[in-house]
């Protein structure tokens, strides 16, 4: 599973889901977690970005966000967990609580997307996430972007994928009837 978190790291930067050192990746194995390690770049991954973390076992060299991972795989059953920071996300969770999508997949998909905020690195900010992981697949938070999961590594980029498209949509359609309105 490591090729494919490497490829999904590929992927986030193509999409520019991800921007030097931020974002990690972490996926189920046996006993345990396997974890980006703190500052790696998610685009450049190899096999020695990763560290494998017992589930109720700390690793000073794993990403600072190994708390959220471990709940979420606590709380469900998803075997792949992303977290990346889109910038209209971002921006968007900064002026909004919420918006319902208006592009078709984003209403399909999502629903209606809530931007949580909770203090980063507290058990409370773990928590937040993975309930709203486990209701969702997904969590926004207030100014630091996207969490999402999902059975594979590819189920958890779409769904990073639609949040951070149905956001940008929405941002330009705000924006634009701001500029254009009669």
């Amino acid at each position: 599973m490591i090729d494919e978190a490497i490829r999904i790291g590929k992927k986030l930067a193509e999409q520019h889901l991800i921007d030097g050192s931020s974002g990690n990746l972490s996926f189920v194995d046996g006993e345990g977690i396997v974890i980006t390690k703190s500052g790696a770049i998610l685009d450049e991954l190899t096999p020695d970005d990763f560290v494998r973390v017992d589930f109720r076992g700390t690793d000073r060299s794993a990403s600072s966000d190994l708390e959220v991972h471990r709940k979420v795989y606590e709380k469900t059953n998803f075997r792949a967990v992303l977290h990346c920071h889109g910038s209209y996300n971002v921006a968007l969770s900064l002026l909004e609580d919420g918006m319902t999508p208006v592009d078709l997949e984003g209403r399909m998909f999502l629903k209606e997307i809530r931007f949580i905020e909770g203090k980063f690195g507290t058990e409370r900010y773990a928590e937040l996430i993975s309930d709203e992981i486990r209701k969702n697949g997904f969590a926004a938070v207030k100014g630091h972007g996207i969490y999402a999961a999902g059975k594979s590594f590819m189920d958890a980029f779409k769904l990073a994928s639609f949040v951070e498209h149905s956001c940008k949509v929405y941002y330009l359609v705000r924006v634009y009837s701001l500029l254009y309105r009669q």
